[in-house]
């Protein structure tokens, strides 16, 4: 046999060898990626299972922390309104009373003053 021929063969069972050996990486890396999909797609649906309850209750929390701060601002503008009521009518007896006062005062002043003349 030529050598040329003998170097033919071996090249031809060497990459028959080569292509075979990749064939059947590449059908157990199939496979295996297969298997990854299924557990990811089973380790989205159990978080999937496990997040939707706590999302509900977080939407629950958020509508009565939402109810209470409404609740509060309501109160709080009534409480406002209350004061403004009280202090502006306090700040008219106030008025009312500082003028009394002052004409108390004043009459006091000018009897005094009558009484003393004489």
């Amino acid at each position: 046999m030529d050598p040329v021929n003998v170097s033919l063969i071996v090249l031809l069972s060497v990459t028959t060898l080569v292509i075979l050996v990749l064939g059947i990486l590449i059908a157990k890396l199939i496979i295996n990626l297969t298997l990854l999909s299924k557990n990811v797609d089973s380790i989205a649906q159990s978080v999937q299972s496990e997040v939707q309850p706590t999302l509900k209750e977080l939407r629950e929390a958020a509508k009565s922390i939402n109810s209470i701060a409404n609740n509060a601002d309501t109160q709080f503008s009534g409480l406002q309104s209350t004061l403004k009521s009280v202090i502006g009518a306090s700040s008219l007896v106030g008025c009312k009373m500082k003028g009394l006062m002052d004409g108390l005062i004043k009459g006091i002043n000018f009897g005094l003053k009558l009484f003393s003349k004489k």
